[in-house]
């Protein structure tokens, strides 16, 4: 097994502390590449939230890639709410759309559908950008999260699947234990080549924040995600897809290697563990979940134009005119990414 490189700096000068990761992973030769770079943008919040990854992070790693003269692009998959209908909109109240600039795209629209027999999760829908781009780089942000203890890099990578199918796989497997697996297997469907984690301003699992002033880099998210975990003090293995990914040799915590000043971010609360939590947070998220899969598309059908742009895109073929056959709908939400008379919203639904 490689050696797993990871890398961590001050972000004091952030546009040298990116080009040192870049310098130190590879590849040196960008010029005329298409590169992908996909942050975390959860829901819209403002970057005082800590939620998303940090804007100024984005707006640098685009500028050192234009500056090499790759071809970028930025997006992900955030999941539409009522205040922002569209992946777009979401991303322009983070202030991700600005810190792109004319890099951020829409990936939403044109998913494609990929069949792993051997996984647990055996069919899935992945953004087709993810998949076409030369180099992919993830930009996660650094955060506790009461399912898997901590969403890091590999937790990042749940992002290349569109839109309410993300949902979808929560209510197919809320065991803790099944649904690390499956975000497992999504990452390692194409996992990034270089990955820089968003440490710089974080908040803990009680709302506390701190300012570690960081960026973490690496090749392979399973180490980055284990070193972050040893930076929250915790035993990595607390994190149960750093467990999966050591069970199935996808990394070695002894091949790690570390460059630059190791430090702990002291104080840094996670999701609090008590008897039975697992089968509690199992519980309450399988309900929320099958609360969440009633939020279907809906097509005014006084806005509708009947232009069939939903129709063209809708991956499992689930729209016929203005009717949508919700025993097909997978919740991807392409249609509401694509309709250019917004007459497609998200509404609660018994179907």
């Amino acid at each position: 097994m490689k050696k797993h490189s990871v890398i961590i700096r001050d972000a004091t000068d952030l546009p040298q502390a990116i080009a040192e990761i870049f310098k130190l992973l590879g590849p040196t030769d960008l010029a005329r590449r298409s590169v992908f770079v996909k942050p975390n943008i959860l829901r819209a919040a403002r970057v005082q939230e800590c939620v998303v990854t940090d804007p100024r992070l984005i707006s640098e790693t685009v500028s050192f890639l234009q500056g090499a003269g790759a071809q970028v692009m930025v997006g992900d998959n955030p999941m539409p709410d009522q205040r922002s209908s569209s992946e777009g909109e979401i991303a322009g109240y983070c202030g991700i759309v600005d810190a792109a600039g004319n890099t951020y795209r829409n990936i939403g629209r044109y998913p494609k559908k990929m069949r792993k027999p051997n996984n647990l999760l055996r069919e899935f829908y992945v953004s087709r950008e993810i998949l076409d781009c030369d180099l992919l780089v993830s930009l996660p942000k650094y955060k506790s999260h009461e399912l898997t203890t901590m969403t890091l890099a590999v937790k990042n990578h749940f992002g290349i699947i569109p839109g309410g199918f993300k949902p979808a796989i929560h209510a197919l497997f809320p065991r803790i234990d099944d649904f690390s697996r499956v975000i497992v297997e999504i990452y390692e469907t194409r996992p990034p080549d270089v990955i820089i984690v968003d440490c710089m301003e974080v908040i803990d699992a009680q709302g506390k924040r701190y300012r570690p002033g960081m960026i973490i880099g690496g090749d392979n998210g399973h180490a980055v995600d284990y070193a972050c975990a040893l930076m929250a003090g915790i035993d990595p293995l607390r994190v149960p897809t750093v467990r999966v990914a050591r069970e199935q040799g996808l990394f070695a915590p002894e091949m790690i290697e570390y460059n630059g000043a190791f430090r702990r971010i002291h104080g840094f609360s996670l999701p609090f563990v008590f008897p039975f939590r697992n089968s509690i947070v199992e519980f309450v998220s399988r309900i929320l979940y099958r609360i969440w899969m009633g939020r279907v598309p809906v097509i005014d059908a006084d806005l509708c134009s009947g232009c069939r742009s939903c129709e063209n895109v809708c991956p499992p073929r689930a729209i016929k005119g203005k009717c949508i056959d919700y025993s097909k709908c997978i919740k991807c939400y392409c249609c509401l990414e694509v309709c250019p008379r917004r007459a497609i919203r998200i509404r609660y639904k018994l179907v």
